[in-house]
């Protein structure tokens, strides 16, 4: 589905909505502490690195339990993960309010992540489900979710509950969690993924989406990325100086108001007007900029208190912008994409925090915001080498079933491309899969597409003769004719061959031969040529710019020169 879909309210079941509040009352916990971070440390005599292992034990099991979400939420279907995640989450956060001293407060932060982690992925996993078509209105809402649940955690941990104990907070979060367990308990409907044929999901499965390279790519950018998001969320509350209630105020305008509304309403028309891409340079960059001013001017309680709060509008973008982006690229199931992509952006998370707070014992206060400033032009760098995998799957269009000519052009002595070329493309994207090609062969008819990148500019032909059978083919063996006959003697199996290359992605079944193609005012003779002295049965037609705008193949050569015959 394209990620340019118009986001409405209507078309959502209640049930997304159920989920929404769910996964803001959940995903409170992870920004809960922020507030009473300096209050732990005064209190509990812990240094920076200390109380800032609070995030870092939290993310890290969280990053660990996504690549456990899939088999569970397979076996016990998605509604029982969400409420076992439920209880974990609010067993072991109210432990943690009777602890004394910080790191049974860590420990605890750790068990309660692993609640956090099976509700967090599944809870992607099961709104993507419930909203059926609506999946891009439904990953927007999820980011939204988060933002809203993470930013109201500071509130609810600074400036309600905090400002009388810092215990309060670990409490008030496991009654909440009695009060979610019961809504979900009671209003939402079984939900099952749909898996195809598969019945179960393999701990394996993470690891082999992982290969992918879309969910690879986007995973360990978003990694970068949350070296600055968790620098900012979990060290800038130590060098506020402020008391937990004007903390929670703070972060309730950078994540209530701004994370939120950015993550709903702006991000979707950004990717519409701009693409994936562009938006997410223009995000990665201008944080960039803004954590460079937190270290520069780190003793300044207002410019830091204004780029916390401006921080959240670039949040709200970048993490939709990421999350869209991974789940209508990649061709696994939600959950277990949930699950590879969540491990993968929650690492970065997981080492920010403890690595902020030994900066600033080891050099000075603002080393933490300059050292997350240079991991975000890492995610950059990481974007720009592997632009070309960022796009939807495959770019589909249909082709036209016949090309009908004017007489004046008929009666034309020099035919150019352009005037009989079939102009509604069918391509396909490197990042895609083989499986998506078959696909694509099986259910248009045809016998090749252009590979094209984001630019829609040409990268290779792929044919469902001699390009695809010849990968496929086992080691040492033959192939005849399409796929389903190839030959297996011994050696490899054919399920075998399926297994291990059917999930490749297209980029790696390009052969290096030299590219032929056509130009939108090239003769007719010159198509001719070219098809007659190669094997090719279909060639792109690229204009000025080298974007492709058409194909032409063998049979369309024929049937304009039999039309020209005939009008003659």
């Amino acid at each position: 589905m394209s990620s340019n879909e118009s986001i409405k309210n209507e078309g959502l079941p209640s049930s997304v909505w159920l989920l929404f509040i769910a996964i803001i009352t959940a995903l409170m916990g992870m920004g809960l502490i922020g507030p009473v971070l300096p209050t732990l440390s005064t209190q509990l005599g812990a240094s920076p690195s200390e109380v800032t292992l609070l995030y870092s034990s939290y993310n890290i099991v969280m990053a660990i339990g996504a690549l456990i979400t899939g088999v569970i939420s397979t076996r016990l279907g998605l509604k029982k993960a969400l409420l076992i995640g439920i209880i974990i989450i609010g067993v072991f956060a109210a432990i943690a309010g009777f602890a004394t001293n910080i790191w049974t407060i860590i420990g605890l932060r750790g068990i309660w992540a692993l609640g956090s982690s099976l509700f967090f992925a599944t809870g992607l996993a099961a709104m993507v489900t419930v909203a059926g078509v609506s999946k891009t209105k439904s990953i927007v809402l999820f980011e939204a979710a988060v933002g809203i649940g993470v930013a109201a955690g500071p509130l609810i941990g600074g400036g309600i509950l905090g400002q009388f104990s810092w215990r309060y907070p670990f409490i008030g979060i496991g009654v909440m969690m009695v009060i979610v367990f019961l809504l979900l308990f009671t209003k939402l409907p079984n939900v099952k993924e749909d898996l195809g044929t598969k019945s179960n999901t393999s701990l394996k499965e993470p690891f082999r989406a992982m290969k992918n390279r879309s969910i690879a790519v986007l995973g360990i950018a978003n990694s970068l990325y949350n070296f600055g998001f968790f620098t900012l969320l979990a060290y800038s509350p130590l060098i506020l100086g402020l008391n937990p209630f004007n903390i929670g105020l703070i972060f309730l305008g950078w994540g209530g108001i701004l994370l939120g509304i950015s993550s709903y309403f702006i991000a979707p028309r950004l990717e519409k007007t701009f693409g994936t891409i562009k938006s997410l340079y223009v995000m990665l960059i201008l944080f960039t900029i803004l954590l460079l001013v937190m270290g520069i001017f780190t003793s300044d309680l207002l410019i830091i208190s204004g780029c916390i709060i401006i921080s959240g509008l670039l949040f709200g973008n970048s993490n939709s912008l990421f999350t869209n982006a991974v789940m209508t690229t990649s061709p696994v199931e939600a959950s277990t994409t949930s699950a590879a992509f969540s491990f993968l952006r929650m690492i970065g998370g997981a080492i920010a925090p403890f690595l902020a707070g030994i900066l600033t014992e080891l050099y000075a206060p603002n080393t933490p915001f300059i050292v997350g400033s240079c991991f975000v032009v890492s995610s950059i760098i990481v974007i720009v080498l592997n632009r070309n995998y960022i796009c939807p799957k495959s770019k589909i269009k249909s082709e036209k079933p016949e090309q009908t000519l004017p007489k004046q052009t008929l009666s034309k002595q020099t035919l150019k491309v352009k005037d009989f070329m079939i102009s509604n493309v069918i391509s396909i994207h490197p990042a895609a899969e083989i499986k998506d090609l078959l696909k694509l062969f099986s259910k248009h008819n045809i016998g090749g597409v252009p590979v094209v990148n984001d630019q829609n500019k040409l990268i290779g032909m792929v044919s469902d003769g001699g390009d695809i059978i010849r990968y496929l083919a086992p080691k040492d063996y033959s192939a005849h004719d399409f796929i389903y006959n190839i030959l297996i003697e011994e050696g490899e199996s054919e399920q075998e061959v399926l297994n291990n290359k059917i999930t490749d992605s297209i980029d790696s079944l390009i052969t290096k031969r030299k590219l032929y193609y056509l130009n939108d005012n090239d003769t007719l003779e010159k198509a001719i040529q070219i098809l007659s002295q190669n094997e090719f049965k279909k060639l792109p037609v690229l204009d000025s710019n080298k974007h492709v705008i058409g194909i032409i193949s063998r049979g369309d050569i024929n049937n304009i020169l039999m039309k020209m015959l005939v009008h003659r």
